[in-house]
């Protein structure tokens, strides 16, 4: 027995005696439902009610050995990377599937079938690329490194959207350029920080500007920052430490809630003439659909256009995008423009398309 190895036995043993003893402790607490039967398993489910309602060592046992994995062995549960300084990152930016090559084929295959489904109808796409966090702040890094693959994650789907002919904003360069000012992305979360968000959005406005894209007409946007909250990312929900460790989670970070409403308008923008639907449709996952990032919001006042969000959390990009395209909003009133936010990492994530009928389109 190696070392490590005999330090975690010690370490489960320990907490299995705690544990226990604060087991025996809640047990005293116990009084029996009135002519409870043994046989028929009505006292055993009394007291694993009572346990699941009482038991204060449940809690305890989960936080503490979270934080023996955390303070001992640089981990946390399955889903995170742990940093230096208190970054934090998402293994999907690590680790890829022996199928991932499989992957990539069909999420490339659903783009051109999604392009092709736009352009039927007369609507062009602008591609955005989200680069990984661990590409950007890949100086907190810590032992644990990307596997091979991911090395070229970004420069292969740029290639391939080219390829394709789809307008892509590249947006590596703002996003690690305009750290030096502000971050771009949170510490703890795995998406970008406001200021990223805003960084994204002019160089999406550029892109599609520079291809003739952009609404001709523009309206006046104006961004305000509301208040400035803590917030703790999404990471830190792979670090069970809470409540008894709270203390050993990485600081709380600061976010500057923004919001964006628009001015006076320079211009007539309905191309629909009936005002209810915007000329510009942004489809994407929760770098777009998060309000926190106001980056629907930057978007509006980098390309001075009102915009219909189509974007959703927890199902990639792919999943949104084929709902769009079966909704009545595009079958009756296509707009000019999509704006097609993709985060690199999922391009070796495989397509869910067994449990979701909207997605089987691409």
């Amino acid at each position: 027995m190696n070392r490590e190895a005999g330090l975690y036995t010690a370490l489960f043993c320990i907490t299995l005696l705690v544990t226990g003893m604060l087991a025996a402790t809640s047990l005293r607490t116990f009084h029996a439902p009135e002519r409870a039967q043994i046989l028929n398993g009505e006292l055993a489910k009394a007291i694993e009610t009572h346990y699941e309602a009482k038991f204060p060592g449940k809690q305890l046992g989960v936080n503490l050995w979270a934080a023996i994995d955390y303070t001992l062995f640089n981990e946390g549960r399955p889903g995170v990377v742990i940093g230096n300084h208190g970054w934090l990152y998402t293994d999907e930016e690590f680790d890829v599937t022996d199928d991932a090559q499989a992957s990539i084929e069909a999420n490339l295959a659903a783009i051109s079938k999604a392009r092709a489904a736009l352009a039927r109808e007369g609507v062009k796409l602008v591609a955005a690329v989200v680069p990984a966090k661990a590409r950007v702040y890949a100086e907190y890094i810590a032992d644990r490194r990307p596997a091979r693959a991911h090395e070229t994650a970004y420069d292969d789907l740029v290639t391939a959207l080219n390829a394709r002919h789809i307008p892509t904003a590249d947006l590596r360069e703002s996003l690690t350029n305009g750290k030096s000012k502000e971050p771009t992305y949170f510490r703890t979360d795995t998406h970008w920080t406001p200021w990223g968000a805003h960084l994204a959005a002019n160089e999406i406005a550029r892109v599609a500007t520079r291809a003739g894209l952009a609404p001709a007409s523009r309206s006046a946007y104006i961004t305000r920052r509301q208040r400035r909250d803590a917030h703790q990312g999404d990471l830190c929900n792979f670090l069970p430490l809470a409540p008894y460790f709270t203390q050993l989670l990485p600081p709380r970070e600061s976010i500057d809630v923004m919001h964006t409403d628009a001015a006076a308008p320079a211009g007539n923008t309905d191309l629909f003439g009936d005002g209810d639907l915007p000329s510009v449709v942004l489809v994407g996952t929760s770098y777009s659909a998060n309000p926190l990032w106001n980056f629907v919001g930057a978007l509006k006042q980098s390309l001075g256009a009102d915009i219909a969000s189509y974007a959703r959390e927890g199902a990639g990009p792919f999943r949104p995008m084929a709902a769009y395209l079966q909704s009545a909003d595009f079958r009756t009133h296509p707009p000019q423009l999509v704006i097609w936010e993709i985060p690199e990492r999922t391009l070796f994530l495989a397509p869910r398309t067994a449990t979701d009928t909207a997605a089987q389109t691409l």
